[in-house]
């Protein structure tokens, strides 16, 4: 077996735990936005008469998350650089599902992050100053609600996957040949 399709086979123990800590921070991600949505039920339901005033009071806080978002997306992007050059350097050979784990949180913090950068457009208009109908600012306020709460749960579900995803490089630091991320001689038959 040559050395690429090798780094491309996937060890089936790996397989189904990569698909169980993606659909565990999958869960974690979607707790954390029902919790988001919660705290509506918990408010109540917004007249359009209130809608103006309670979009003003939660302006800031939804500014300070999405710019948090921003940043630690900007962080994780950077870490998984750091990541995959460590992985082409170090004499392991990883397996395919090492640069799954790898894509996929990229993938979802690009997401998190132009997310987060369109609710901060969208934020940065003078909401407070339009000279609309009282109902837009009712669906105004119930948009960043659900945008705040959306990006935050996706952002929980990132920092889980990077859990799992650094609990599986802790193995290999303790035991490399026991750990189903990367390629040993009696695994490949040799």
């Amino acid at each position: 077996m040559s050395n690429a399709s090798k780094a491309e086979s996937e060890h089936p123990g790996e397989r189904r735990e990569r698909h169980h800590d993606v659909r565990s921070a999958v869960a974690g991600g979607v707790a954390a936005a029902l919790i988001g949505f919660a705290g509506m039920v918990v408010v109540g339901t917004a007249t359009a008469f209130e809608a103006r005033r309670l979009l003003d009071a939660v302006l800031p806080t939804a500014r300070f998350a999405a710019s948090a978002y921003v940043a630690g997306g900007a962080t994780i992007l950077a870490l998984m650089l750091t990541l995959i050059t460590f992985s082409i350097s170090n004499e392991l050979e990883f397996r395919e599902g090492h640069y799954k784990r790898i894509r996929e949180i990229s993938g979802l913090t690009t997401i998190v992050i132009c997310a987060s950068v369109l609710l901060l457009m969208f934020l940065s208009f003078p909401l407070g100053e339009a000279d609309v109908d009282r109902g837009w600012y009712l669906w105004v306020y119930y948009a960043v609600l659900l945008g705040g709460a959306a990006t935050g749960g996706v952002f929980i579900t990132i920092m889980l996957m990077l859990y799992y995803a650094i609990r599986g490089l802790v193995s290999i630091g303790q035991d490399p040949e026991q750990s189903a991320l990367v390629i040993t001689d009696d695994q490949d038959g040799h």
